[in-house]
């Protein structure tokens, strides 16, 4: 088929990517780049379209080659029903287009991380657990059954694309959770792990050794004792997923702005106009008092040992003889600064390996941290907690609200990442949806850049290992200024499972910049149309060419709709012209104190004219 597509309010935008490509890197050898990926739209949702052509704006290098559309899906930006997805269904309207896709463009191996954007469904339903996924919630279960449990989430599903794949001899049941041969890892981008992924899962031998709890994780090699040898499959032989996607309500378009928002301090924290500064950001341990479920194996690490660095010279992963367990909130603290906790005490300390920031590690018995216990400049960089799994009795909007005065629970930086002990903290991207525990998405609400969540009851063994995540997302080993690794590696160096109810959501090339930083303000300024933290002539010009545009129009343009109510207006030039002139340092990073500052205006109208007339030579089309 012949599809369409037009970069929304291309006509419009053309300008504002220009300004953009400053700030975007160069390729380095082994940092994963916007070449190595493959976005997954669903054609049946405008608001998939339309994120997918976003995020190709903050990356123009991207190709049509990179794009696959998939059809005859549910909208899951409308309602949570539509989040879920049949297992039949995965496997022929998601799972064999994207391989077929993957085939068709001789790009298995060379695409190294899936995007998934909001509007396509991410929760794989079960039909022997029915009520394990469903609208808006989980049921929990036997953790004896868990060998028996079909139900994932797509994106954890896409992870190991080829190894589920039904044409495979040695395909996974989709019964079994898979051990992740990546977590464990540091400073060990993906790109250096070699990748031959079809005639390597010829090599598969699976096995489900019980262990002490009864549980089945599905390994592959030879069973040894509590661990695992000769194993083939390696990091090289998945892809890292991650999701466009945020808060919205139901039949709304809302979940345009939230992603937009999201990419953009995504981008500011990975800029050297901007990134995080050390003297302002603080990465945030909230453990609870005594041992807790982060009390976990890792299948990966040898007992006693620290973590895995890539070597060619070794197996990938490394042959064990018993798995590593250890309290990864702790350990956290410990591999970041390498100081011991005090328990029942809020402790600090710094990362050097990190050009010194901030690590926070709170153990006090039924105490919520929150920003009363930053300094009046500092806003949290990452936070990880129990959530309502917590000693504190918090309300499942604790998120929103149990921070001073009944605010948000943090500041927060450019690029704030967040992960909690919640079962159900990902089973609706819906924020007017009332779930039992906290959501990924309030905490994207409230300024975040990223988050991990789980899409259904996955056990207590599946907890994300903070140890690896946040070691992974702050090191500078190279002293070059910017993390060594992104966003969506980090995340999956923590994963236990794939297969399973894990989804990564944010923008997977973020990778932190230590510079002058920023604060991350989740409400908008007002009329900054090309968000360039400036409200001027330019914005208001950029919007008139969008009057009259409703979501899912060409023309459409997200930031000309001040409002968001999904059509652009003369309301909307209303409130932009009102706010010519001023600009927002606290939500944009710019210097000042967030009173009304004089802003640069362009040269003049021809310069605006000019910009015009250039865009309208850049009209694409797309074909596939």
């Amino acid at each position: 088929m012949v599809r369409v597509v037009r970069f929304k309010g291309e006509m419009s935008y053309s300008l504002s990517i220009v300004c953009m490509l400053f700030l975007l890197t160069a390729p380095v050898y082994g940092q994963l780049q916007a070449q190595d990926l493959l976005l997954v739209v669903n054609q049946d949702s405008p608001t998939s379209v339309y994120v997918a052509d976003l995020y190709r704006q903050y990356y123009p290098s991207i190709t049509d080659d990179q794009i696959v559309y998939l059809s005859g899906l549910p909208d899951a930006a409308l309602n949570p029903a539509n989040e879920i997805v049949s297992r039949n269904d995965f496997e022929s309207k998601i799972a064999q287009p994207i391989r077929q896709h993957l085939l068709d463009h001789n790009s298995v191996n060379a695409t190294k991380s899936i995007v998934t954007t909001a509007g396509l469904p991410y929760r794989i339903s079960d039909s022997a657990y029915p009520n394990l996924v469903r609208s808006g919630g989980s049921t929990p279960y036997n953790p004896y059954d868990v060998g028996y449990v079909a139900a994932a989430s797509v994106e954890s599903e896409l992870a190991v694309l080829w190894q589920v794949d039904p044409a495979s001899p040695t395909a996974l049941d989709t019964r079994n959770r898979l051990v992740n041969p990546y977590q464990g890892y540091r400073s060990s981008p993906i790109d250096v792990f070699d990748r031959d992924i079809i005639d390597n899962r010829q090599n598969l031998n699976w096995c489900c050794p019980l262990v002490s709890t009864g549980v089945a994780p599905t390994v592959e090699g030879q069973f040894a004792g509590y661990g695992y040898n000769n194993r083939n499959l390696s990091a090289g032989d998945i892809y890292l997923t991650c999701r466009l996607d945020g808060p919205k309500t139901q039949n709304g378009n809302d979940a345009v702005f939230a992603v937009h928002d999201m990419l953009e301090r995504s981008r500011r924290a990975s800029s050297t106009e901007f990134g995080i500064n050390i003297d302002q950001a603080v990465a945030v341990i909230d453990d609870i008092s005594g041992w807790g479920l982060d009390y976990n194996k890792i299948f990966n690490v040898n007992k006693n040992v620290a973590y895995n660095t890539y070597n060619p010279e070794t197996p990938q992963p490394p042959d064990i003889t018993m798995p590593s367990s250890r309290d990864d909130f702790s350990y956290a603290y410990y591999r970041m600064t390498g100081q011991w906790i005090v328990e029942n005490e809020a402790v600090t300390a710094t990362m050097p390996t990190a050009n010194n920031l901030s690590v926070l590690y709170d153990q006090r018995p039924g105490y919520r941290t929150s920003q009363a216990d930053l300094g009046p400049d500092q806003a949290a960089v990452a936070v990880v907690n129990y959530g309502c799994n917590g000693e504190e009795g918090s309300l499942s909007d604790y998120l929103l609200h149990d921070g001073p005065e009944g605010g948000a629970l943090f500041d927060l930086a450019y690029g704030a990442v967040f992960n909690s002990i919640e079962s159900f903290n990902a089973v609706t991207m819906f924020s007017d949806i009332a779930t039992g525990q906290g959501k990924i998405v309030d905490f994207i609400s409230i300024g975040g850049s990223g988050a991990i969540g789980h899409a259904f009851e996955p056990l207590s063994d599946a907890i994300v290992d903070n140890e690896f995540l946040l070691y992974n997302l702050f090191a500078d080993h190279d002293g070059d200024g910017v993390a060594d690794m992104t966003f969506v590696e980090a995340a999956f160096t923590a994963l236990p499972f794939l297969s399973w109810s894990e989804v990564v959501i944010g923008d997977p090339l973020m990778r932190y910049a230590y510079c002058p930083g920023g604060l991350s303000n989740p409400d908008r300024l007002c009329g900054d149309v090309d968000f360039d933290g400036y409200v001027t002539s330019l914005d208001l010009y950029l919007a008139s060419l969008c009057v009259g545009a409703v979501f899912g129009d060409t023309t459409y343009l997200d930031g000309a709709d001040v409002n968001q109510d999904g059509q652009i207006n003369s309301y909307d030039m209303w409130l932009i012209s009102k706010n010519i002139g001023n600009c927002d340092p606290s939500a944009f990073g710019m210097p000042g104190q967030g009173d009304s500052t004089e802003v640069p205006e362009p040269a003049s109208w021809l310069f605006i004219a000019s910009g015009f007339i250039v865009t309208l030579y850049k009209k694409r089309r797309y074909r596939i």
